[in-house]
């Protein structure tokens, strides 16, 4: 639905409004934050008829992007081309394709997508450092340490000013891995998520001159979900945003600051307001709960000391039809748990299922959860994050597009001939390919379409590779023809019968490649194309009658009707390791804020419940039941 300024509230309006100058926006969950940032950028544009300033908005997800996109379309139109809506990934891709050069990347990088693939390149950094000395045996350590050094915003040259005098020697097999880690992406032409931050922030800090041409295309920059910003997204900002007056407009909610994990801290807020002392809106208003929920989050979250002062509380702009819409439940165990959960799913009618989430602090209760539920016949399925195709047939297309965008990379070899295995049963050898390709002086690439042309059958498909990718890199033509032409015409009916989600995956692929040609239109070339994907998750959509199982971290950012809380209890919510540093410890602080999150996903009723056993240990309520006004004892 369009909204118009005048449906917007007294302060709704004056966040739309802001004219020059930074704002912070405290926007509580359900407070209608998504489109007062829509409409903030949409009013810049339209009262600048003429100007040729752009507007920047950078969000956390590919989701809320796409939403804000399609909203700005649907207000300008082709004026909309104005307004550049980016995840923070994202926006660093388009600016490392168009700089990256400077610190010796090509354009057509690769993403990273894969954990095990970060662990190859940095199990190469590690044989690179032991040829110095250092010898190293726990890489997994070493990649949650060089994690922990890109969103902090460490480099190599950097990293010992951070530890203690007497640790020095320690740093030092740290330093050498980072620096070859980094070197060993740069030569594969490879970056992971975490690099895209790091490069672009080294990129507009060594080259001044393209941090002072960004911020003149760029005259308001626009935030959501501010409070997620670690330490190396924040001094990208403020390298785009360098002056105290700029127009940088956020929008935050220190309360639902729950990716401390991802160096999200509510000392960010603070940062921003003593940097930019920015204006200050709130907008306490929520549109999504009724009441009962609204004060049960309320008296949840005033237990948190770190928030900021002055903040007010939430109000309900909802009325329940009746003081039911919330309940919850005492069960002995957690069987007879899941066995109650799923005696309130079953009054919700089958076809409405999806408007049900259920959700838990971790996915060892989830995974428990959906195992129950599908024995009481209620189907359900665990939300994830998933970042890459996993048919085989999906696999070896994209892989067939990604060895053609880098005909030399034998990483991206490996796992086309890993899929074709796994999808036809063919085996072809990386290293013959590799060998015949040095013997024969050609590429990696076309030596593997000539291996693959000697089996019958694949002849349609290696030609169509060698006339529109190999001779005219025409991928938009091979795309077309291998869905609509040929569409995987090697494949017998009998064989898509084996990879029963393939046409989910071919969807999702027809709806990211149309959505990325619609942005670049005539632009779109095949790396940006694969970049584009590559930060695009690939969940596959579930039926209406599939409840939802999440975590708090998965849930938040969306809302359900029907939200069912489970296993509140201590040690698990919250959390053994909040319980371990104090009940008054930071992350305590970040439990109770992950709990009033996942409390106010609910628009209609909230279900929560607790039992007295887990797995063989007996638990104890949560205290946040207690703090929230429910009396446990019965």
């Amino acid at each position: 639905m369009t909204l118009t300024l005048d449906q917007l509230n007294a302060s709704q309006r004056q966040a739309v409004e802001w004219g020059e100058g930074p704002m912070l926006v405290l926007a509580g969950p359900g407070s209608g934050k998504t489109h007062v940032l829509t409409m903030r950028v949409v009013n810049l544009v339209k009262n600048s008829p003429g100007e040729n300033f752009r507007v920047l908005g950078l969000t956390f997800t590919v989701k809320a992007a796409n939403e804000m996109k399609d909203r700005i379309e649907e207000y300008l139109g082709e004026h909309s081309r104005r307004i550049q809506i980016r995840t923070f990934h994202s926006f660093c891709s388009d600016l490392l394709r168009q700089h990256g050069s400077h610190l010796q990347l090509k354009p057509d990088f690769s993403i990273i997508t894969d954990e095990k693939d970060r662990l190859r390149v940095l199990n190469d950094a590690i044989r690179e450092a032991s040829k110095i000395g250092y010898e190293i045996d726990n890489p997994e350590d070493y990649m949650k340490a060089i994690d922990n050094m890109f969103m902090n915003a460490i480099t190599a040259d950097t990293l010992l000013g951070h530890i203690n005098e007497n640790r020095q020697q320690e740093g030092k097999p740290l330093v050498a891995v980072f620096s070859a880690y980094l070197n060993q992406l740069i030569a594969n032409n490879q970056l992971d998520f975490n690099a895209l931050i790091h490069y672009t922030r080294e990129l507009l800090t060594s080259k001044p001159r393209i941090a002072r041409q960004v911020r003149m295309v760029y005259k308001y920059i626009c935030v959501d979900e501010f409070q997620d910003t670690n330490i190396a997204q924040y001094k990208i900002l403020r390298l785009l945003a360098e002056n105290k007056t700029a127009n940088l407009f956020v929008v935050a909610d220190d309360d639902q600051i729950i990716f401390q994990w991802n160096g999200a801290d509510p000392k960010r807020l603070e940062e921003m307001k003593e940097d930019y002392s920015p204006e200050l809106v709130q907008l306490p208003e929520n549109f999504r709960c009724p009441r009962p929920i609204v004060d049960l989050a309320n008296r949840l979250i005033s237990f948190n000391n770190q928030r900021i002062k002055g903040k007010a509380n939430l109000t309900s702009q909802k009325e329940s039809p009746n003081n039911k819409c919330i309940k919850w439940c005492k069960y002995p165990d957690f069987e007879k748990e899941i066995q109650g959960l799923a005696r309130q799913l079953e009054s919700i009618p089958k076809n409405q299922r999806e408007s049900c989430v259920v959700i838990a602090r971790n996915n060892k209760l989830l995974t428990s959860a959906k195992e129950g539920l599908e024995k009481e016949g209620i189907k359900a399925e665990i939300v994830k994050k998933k970042q890459d195709f996993e048919t085989p047939p999906m696999r070896f297309f994209y892989g067939l597009l990604k060895l053609a965008n880098s005909p030399e990379s034998r990483s991206q070899l490996n796992k086309l001939c890993s899929a074709l295995n796994d999808f036809s049963g063919i085996t072809i050898s990386a290293a013959e390919v590799s060998s015949k390709a040095a013997i024969e002086n050609m590429t990696l690439f076309l030596s593997f379409l000539n291996r693959l042309k000697e089996y019958p059958g694949l002849e349609d498909l290696t030609d169509l590779g060698l006339n529109t990718l190999y001779n005219r890199m025409d991928f938009k033509k091979f795309i077309t023809d291998v869905f609509n032409t040929t569409p995987f015409s090697f494949l017998s009916s009998t064989q898509t019968e084996s990879f029963p989600y393939f046409d989910e995956e071919k969807q999702i692929w027809e709806e990211h490649y149309n959505r990325a040609y619609r942005n670049f239109n005539d632009s779109l070339t095949l790396h940006i194309l694969l970049q584009e994907i590559d930060l695009t998750p690939k969940s596959m959509p579930l039926s209406q009658d599939c409840v939802r199982l999440q975590t708090v971290h998965t849930a938040k950012g969306t809302e359900f009707l029907h939200v069912y809380i489970i296993g509140l209890v201590e040690d698990y919510f919250p959390a053994f390791q909040a319980m371990k540093q104090g009940a008054n410890g930071k992350v305590m602080e970040e439990e109770r804020r992950n709990c009033f999150v996942a409390v106010t996903r609910a628009s209609e009723t909230l279900y929560m419940s607790f039992a007295g056993e887990y797995f063989g240990w007996e638990k104890e309520p949560s205290r946040f039941l207690k703090e929230m006004g429910i009396e446990t004892k019965v």
